[in-house]
């Protein structure tokens, strides 16, 4: 759907070159916006023509949020890009210097007034945007330059949601991605990106004016470790801006700056080129070389087919399960909330379910620290009455990481949704969350009351990764990839792409390991098949870089952030991080636990979902056998943390192999435990229930059912 945008623009070659990336995405730009300083008394007044030899520019303001020097050309943009330009003073300061920025205004006002100066400088940005809103009725969209900067990203869909428009950061981790050279491919379009203003050590004046764009020039030798601010010039078919001179300033501590001078729109002459067209910018490729390898092995799979099984029918109908609960003394897990009584409708049910969360928190803990929810509905229509209540439970930055999928009639008589969930019982301010809402080429925006991921302390250094449910939606349009393509092609790029997202997620959350996973499939007809490609993906992921077998059925394979943002999930090491980290296993065995799950619906009308636990850990063993009641994967870290998945044979009798689990981890205190079953179980179960169509395990072996245990163990 093309989208009606405002692009932020402060005379940065990033917010310039997102405009192009809104373009060849299908949107179109109704407007820019630009907050600059607010003049001073003594100041003349800076023309609108941005000619700089007659007017005086004010000084930089150093804002956190706002890049500003330079800010006296911006006019210019208007005329250059044939974009209406609205601008604005900034106001107020940076009051709330936390990362993730906290509104004290969720709601937007009918007030047009000026931010108050002793607000925080973000607001600034709420009576700009109004007025473009009042101007352009159709807006629908904001799009800014953020690159790694989660302080400014944060508080600009901050902003956007309190409006109602849909954040766009088109160049949010460009770096990490595929191919992807910001720089090059900016020079490639005609960009410049010319220093204008110098404030870190090993930068003199000697660097301004330097285009850092020119792949082949001794700026961008100098800089490929150290970045400064940029301002860009571009050429369009309006025109470009052109400056005649340049004059160096130099204030406190080594910083240097420039005034520009003579700055204006030079025309396109006769017989000069069009300029760029939107063809010409270039997207990143949509998957990374590893993921493109594993779609790569997953052809030979499609063509030569599965044997496919006869689905059976429905055994019979769960009844009610209890609310069960468990503690270990870092997590507290409540299982199978549920409502039949509130009513029949999915959204009276929900909330009489979020008063019951209420109730079961006390007064000790509160909805936000909750940092994982299964909900199950009966039918994914009702979606949006349960999304309405559950989103009333959360008023935080991060909300819990999520996953949602309908199991039709294999929930109990009445209920229409259950829902369970894990409590961090830690410290809060340790609690590190992942909630990227901006639509960009990196990893789906959120685009419900969830967060991507939330990393929890647990005992020792190590960390639980808690990771939404992942679906294949392109990052970009946000719609559903390889509809066009013939079903088997398509879904192999399906299952890849939302495996893709699982990792890219846990890596910027800096997790080293996956304890286990499952896939939710959905339809009715080569469930095997794709059962088989989800496992080849999980498996081909687990393969050591210089592991050659080829068994088939074994794995193949700004300042402000710098300092003080490096502990955030968001902000990317240098080098790519190790997901999975092989240097951390003391084992032979290095697949962790997969189960693929047969559900009836899932969000957006996909048919694949990964949802995947990580961890942090500085070391851990995986051990495989088979036991009476199935076979059975151990993950135990370091730490004491063990992760056990357990694979229940179809046609075992179940209730018998679920009475031989509990009594082989009966002396396990506060355990969590979690039981995906096609058929109903009548006994207590003392943990979390998935009822589903089938359930499959490694290398696609049809099971009864499949159970994770999360547990922690004594460590000498």
């Amino acid at each position: 759907m093309s989208l009606n945008v405002i692009a932020l623009i402060s005379g940065g070659k990033d917010s310039l070159y997102s405009i192009l990336h809104c373009i060849r995405n299908g949107h179109n730009v109704v407007a820019l916006a630009n907050l600059h300083p607010a003049p001073s008394h003594n100041a003349p007044h800076t023309s609108q023509s941005g000619d700089q030899e007659q007017e005086q520019e004010e000084e930089d303001i150093d804002s956190f949020m706002y890049q500003t020097i330079g800010h006296s050309i911006i006019p210019l943009y208007e005329k250059a890009l044939s974009i209406p330009l609205y601008r604005g003073a900034i106001a107020g300061s940076a009051v709330d210097t936390s990362r993730i920025y906290r509104s004290n205004d969720p709601t937007p006002t009918d007030s047009n007034q000026t931010a108050d100066s002793n607000e925080d400088e973000t607001e600034s940005l709420i009576p700009l945007l109004k007025r473009i809103l009042q101007a352009h009725p159709e807006t629908n969209a904001v799009c800014a330059g953020a690159i790694l900067s989660t302080y400014q990203r944060t508080r600009i869909e901050d902003v956007a949601a309190r409006l109602r428009l849909t954040p766009l950061a088109w160049l949010w981790m460009y770096p990490s991605l595929p191919g992807a050279d910001l720089l090059a491919d900016m020079a490639a379009v005609g960009c410049e990106a010319r220093i204008v203003k110098v404030a870190s050590g090993g930068l003199d004046e000697g660097f301004l004016w330097g285009d850092v764009a020119d792949g082949m020039g001794k700026t961008r030798r100098s800089l490929e470790r150290v970045m400064g601010r940029f301002v860009g010039g571009k050429e369009w078919k309006g025109g470009r801006i052109d400056v005649q001179g340049v004059e160096v300033g130099v204030g406190e501590g080594g910083v240097a700056f420039l005034r520009l001078r003579g700055a204006r729109v030079v025309e396109r002459g006769e017989g000069e080129e069009d300029g760029v067209e939107p063809g010409d910018v270039r997207r990143p490729d949509l998957l990374d070389a590893p993921f493109e390898a594993v779609l790569g092995g997953l052809e030979g799979d499609w063509e030569k087919g599965f044997a496919e099984e006869e689905e059976e029918g429905v055994v019979g109908t769960m009844a009610v399960p209890e609310v069960s609960q468990a503690k270990d003394g870092s997590t507290w897990s409540v299982s199978n909330i549920t409502a039949p009584e509130a009513g029949p409708g999915a959204g009276e049910q929900m909330d009489a379910i979020a008063r019951k969360i209420r109730a079961l928190l006390g007064e000790t803990r509160t909805p936000s620290d909750i940092v994982f929810t299964t909900v199950l509905l009966r039918d994914m229509a009702d979606f949006p009455g349960m999304n309405a209540v559950y989103n009333s439970l959360f008023d935080k930055p991060n909300p819990p990481a999520r996953a949602t999928v309908a199991c039709g009639d294999r929930l109990p008589d009445d209920v229409q949704v259950m829902v369970s969930l894990v409590v961090d019982l830690g410290a809060r301010d340790l609690r590190l969350g992942l909630h990227v809402q901006s639509r960009s080429y990196w990893a789906p925006a959120n685009i419900g009351p969830y967060s991507q991921a939330l990393s929890i302390p647990l005992h020792g250094a190590e960390r639980l990764v808690y990771i939404a449910g992942q679906i294949p939606l392109e990052p970009a349009s946000m719609e559903l990839a390889g509809l066009e393509k013939p079903w088997a092609e398509g879904y192999a790029l399906r299952t890849v792409l939302s495996l893709q997202h699982l990792w890219r997620i846990g890596a910027a959350v800096q997790a080293t390991w996956w304890l286990g996973t499952v896939a939710f499939v959905t339809g009715s007809e080569n469930i095997e098949t794709k059962v088989k490609m989800a496992w080849r993906s999980w498996a081909a992921m687990h393969r050591p870089p210089c592991d050659d077998d080829a068994d088939e059925e074994e794995p193949t394979l700004d300042a402000w952030d710098i300092k003080y943002g490096r502990r955030a999930p968001e902000q990317l090491e240098t080098e790519d991080p190790t997901l999975p980290d092989f240097t951390l296993v003391e084992s032979d065995v290095l697949v962790p636990p997969f189960l693929a799950v047969q559900v009836e619906q899932l969000p957006r009308g996909s048919d694949i979902e990964w949802q995947g636990l990580g961890c942090q850990c500085a070391g851990l063993k995986l051990a495989a056998q088979d036991r009476d009641h199935g076979r059975q994967t151990d993950t135990t870290t370091s730490h004491g943390l063990r992760y056990t998945g357990i694979e229940i044979d179809h046609g075992a009798e179940l209730e018998k192999c679920l009475q031989g689990v509990l009594a082989a981890f009966s002396e396990s205190d506060g355990q969590h435990a979690v039981l995906y079953t096609s058929q109903p179980v009548s006994s207590t179960w003392p943990g979390q229930i998935v009822p589903c169509r089938t359930v499959w395990g490694q290398h696609g072996r049809r099971l009864a059912a499949g159970i994770f245990f999360q547990r922690h163990i004594a460590t000498r």
